[in-house]
């Protein structure tokens, strides 16, 4: 199996931890507060005539869910699996790993799956949640999965990063800063190509879709506003699978070149 005995050990090992349990009904008791609000909020405000107002209160629950679920997982599933690569060097289990008869494939892969494993849960747990939104109108169902396949593959590409800066960094709070400022890095990129290029085009390609297909965000906001439901989707799906392929191959190939590091080596 490629994902090898580091991810099998944490398939196991998850479901007998509170914390696995805990975290997703955490989650998901968030975003249902976070519905039960809004709707306190349309309900106080305003008067429910029809079933165009309640579509409208769909849509905008959908705006300010989707969103919210991928700055809060992707930035967690970055941190996380930056943490879980810096823990096992911080222990020096790392050097024990490379010693064994893994692959670098079945370690880079496996400790990235098993870090991840938490917040792919998560997702799934508040899959349910997000299928009622198109009950109320305003949303389609299509809308929902192509939120949710943003929201994970960004999740994978946010964890690649993480875990392969961590595998090239010594120091962890190096790791992590580094992580969060790529994250930032990434986005805020993509947000000034798109302020200075909006509505242009360059070589026959427009600014505008090129920015939906390298940014999270701009993807995510693409599948809450009807009027542009599914454009970029898919592009922007393999680029962020292209992205993850490439940082994972580098760490692949590079793992114990970088690992046990040099400061290890002279001692």
């Amino acid at each position: 199996m490629i994902l090898g005995p580091v991810f099998q050990r944490e398939a196991v090992l998850a479901p007998r931890r509170p914390k696995f349990y805990l975290t997703r009904t955490v989650y998901v008791i968030a975003l249902l507060i976070l519905m039960c609000t809004a709707w306190l909020v349309v309900a106080g405000t305003q008067i429910i005539r029809n079933v165009g107002d309640m579509a409208r209160f769909g849509a905008v629950l959908f705006q300010i869910l989707a969103p919210l679920q991928l700055a809060v997982v992707a930035f967690g599933a970055a941190m996380v699996s930056a943490s879980a690569v810096a823990q096992e060097k911080d222990r020096r289990t790392l050097i024990l790993l490379l010693m064994t008869r893994m692959s670098n494939a079945e370690l880079v892969l496996g400790k990235l799956l098993a870090s991840l494993l938490n917040v792919f849960v998560m997702l799934v747990a508040a899959l349910p949640l997000f299928m009622m939104i198109p009950m109320f109108g305003g949303v389609s169902f299509t809308q929902v999965f192509h939120a949710f396949l943003v929201t994970a593959l960004t999740v994978l590409a946010a964890g690649s990063l993480g875990s392969t800066l961590a595998l090239w960094r010594e120091k962890t709070f190096q790791t992590l800063a580094m992580t969060a400022l790529s994250l930032v890095a990434w986005i805020g990129l993509c947000e000034a190509i798109r302020f200075v290029g909006h509505g242009r085009s360059v070589a026959g390609w427009s600014v505008d879709a090129l920015v939906v297909t390298l940014s999270p965000l701009r993807a995510i906001l693409t599948t809450v506003q009807p009027s542009l439901a599914g454009t970029g989707v898919f592009s922007f799906a393999a680029f962020a699978l292209a992205a993850a392929a490439v940082l994972n191959i580098w760490a692949v190939l590079r793992v114990r070149v970088w690992n046990p590091s040099r400061e290890l080596r002279l001692v």
